[in-house]
């Protein structure tokens, strides 16, 4: 293919159009994708996770034809397009189900790529057996079992991934998990600092004389608190079967290894959530920068029940000297009265934002919505969708959002309902094209260099005569370049000038009279 021409355009480019999202899907979401089409699995917990390169791996749960637990799990290597099943098969016992499930990935190359998936099964009586099961990241085989473990309640997993723990090798990564006892429950965390041969290191988080249940965990670092912490968050209950409880929050200090810190109980910060709470979610910002406090900034969601209103919200809490204060702030993600719940958290190293989903039961969708680590005007979060999900029949979602770090996006995977009320896995993520951008997909788009610092170069090819639309956006949908010109039929090249622009991901869409392509790109300083 040789070049016609060659076209420059620094000129006559809007800086501040945007094009407004839509009420439901954002421009920024496809398609639900189906993980795995099965009607006869009545499919939940799902749960996801990303590779060094981009890989997801997704997992899921149901309940097979002789009532015992079962599960599956999958591979995507084209961004969640198409997925691949490694295993679905029933969980070896006689469990009646799972009732809690995590998965990481870990490594730098494929050579050391592992799945690391974290389960609870239950013979039906809140209590279960908990595991952490390592699989080949490439074949899928499984390798070893890192933990088995009885009278567990729920189980979650967090990595350091490209921002590795001090005192690692080559990385880490932590199992947090509730655990009964006669006399009361404990928070209990394992981590491995040897890449995942083994969980070397045991930590008593908290202990009570009541019940833990619900745990979350993360990592954090930065260049001031380079060694590298995790984070935990869980929630205690009067019983088993009591609605509501206290969220607790606390890290390990100085290292990942290290013995945790006193646990604070957020929702004494709110009288109303007080003993209201359910349904922790908990991040951590892990990047090359501190926040403005020089410090980690620490997020924790959760759901509080307004007993008056009969209906959930979602409780926010931040800490953004979150190594060496127990000084949390609370904001909102929005003023709704609709009953909202489920929420989920993560964070992006790349645009240094909080990523969050929840679900809404009110209008049956589920949103997502964005906030720069800083967290200035913590209540101003910014909604990229009131509602990616394109089927309305939701019951209990549970809602997830995992970094891609192949895209440096989030994605996003929940449990819907089919036919019947069948739960089913379902995928979605905000570097998958839609609302505008409706039109077949036949013209290849080249796009070069991506990182790029001054220049963003656009090359493609016409069958025509064309009239050409081209927007550059940030990530949160408002238009920062355009570029509008009809062109002949042949290759084209196009520069656009962002030099002008910060850092960060960006977005950028190709819009001609019979075609059209989303893709992303990076603008690094």
């Amino acid at each position: 293919m040789s070049f016609l021409f060659i076209l420059i355009f620094e000129n006559g480019i809007a800086q501040s159009r945007s094009i407004p999202l839509k009420s439901s899907n954002s421009m920024m979401f496809g398609n639900d994708i189906i993980l795995n089409n099965m009607p006869s699995e009545d499919q939940h917990h799902v749960a996801i996770c990303t590779a060094f390169n981009g890989w997801l791996y997704a997992a899921y749960t149901y309940v097979d034809a002789l009532n015992l637990a079962a599960g599956a799990l999958l591979k995507s290597v084209d961004n969640g397009n198409t997925w691949t099943v490694i295993f679905d098969e029933t969980v070896p016992g006689a469990y009646s189900e799972i009732t809690s499930m995590d998965l990481i990935a870990t490594g730098d190359s494929l050579s050391n790529l592992k799945v690391y998936l974290a389960a609870v099964a239950s013979y039906g009586a809140g209590l279960g057996e908990g595991f952490v099961n390592q699989y080949n990241g490439i074949t899928g085989a499984y390798e070893q079992n890192l933990l088995l473990r009885g009278d567990l309640y729920y189980i979650a997993l967090a990595k350091d991934g490209t921002y590795p723990a001090y005192n690692s090798n080559p990385y880490s990564f932590g199992v947090l998990y509730s655990a009964y006892k006669n006399l009361g429950d404990s928070i209990i965390f394992y981590s491995s600092s040897n890449g995942g041969i083994s969980l070397d290191k045991r930590q008593v988080v908290a202990t009570t004389p009541y019940r833990f249940h619900k745990v979350a965990l993360c990592y954090g670092r930065s260049p001031s608190w380079s060694t590298g912490r995790y984070f935990a968050a869980w929630e205690a209950k009067a019983g088993f079967y009591s609605n509501t409880g206290h969220i607790y929050t606390s890290h390990s200090e100085p290292n990942f290894s290290s013995a945790f810190t006193p646990p604070v109980m957020l929702d004494t910060l709110d009288a109303s959530a007080y003993n209201n709470s359910r349904n922790p979610s908990i991040a951590c910002q892990f990047n090359s920068t501190d926040n403005d406090s020089t410090n980690l900034t620490e997020i924790v969601l959760f759901d509080k029940y307004h007993s008056s209103e009969n209906r959930y919200d979602i409780d926010g809490f931040y800490n953004m000297k979150s190594t060496n204060t127990n000084h949390f702030d609370q904001f909102n993600l929005n003023s709704s009265s609709d009953n909202r719940q489920q929420p989920s958290i993560n964070f992006n190293p790349y645009d240094q934002t909080f990523m969050v989903t929840y679900y809404d039961s009110t209008s049956q969708k589920l949103p997502y919505l964005l906030h720069d680590f800083n967290m200035q005007n913590p209540n101003a979060w910014q909604v990229v969708s009131t509602g990616y999900n394109d089927s309305p029949d939701l019951s209990a979602p549970y809602p997830k959002v995992v970094l891609n770090m192949g895209q440096h996006q989030g994605a996003n995977v929940w449990s819907g309902n089919s036919a019947g009320g069948i739960g089913v896995a379902l995928y979605d993520a905000p570097y998958l094209p839609t609302g505008f951008l409706d039109k077949k997909q036949d013209i290849k788009i080249v796009t070069f260099p991506n990182p790029t610092n001054s220049l963003f170069n656009l090359a493609f090819e016409l069958p025509k005569k064309e009239n050409v639309q081209i927007y550059l956006m940030s990530i949160y949908g408002r238009i920062v370049k355009t570029v509008e010109q009809l062109y002949e039929s042949g290759f084209h090249q196009v520069k656009i000038d962002v030099s002008g622009l910060s850092a960060g991901t960006y977005i950028y869409s190709f819009k001609s009279d019979d075609s059209s392509s989303l893709g992303k790109f990076v603008i690094m300083r």
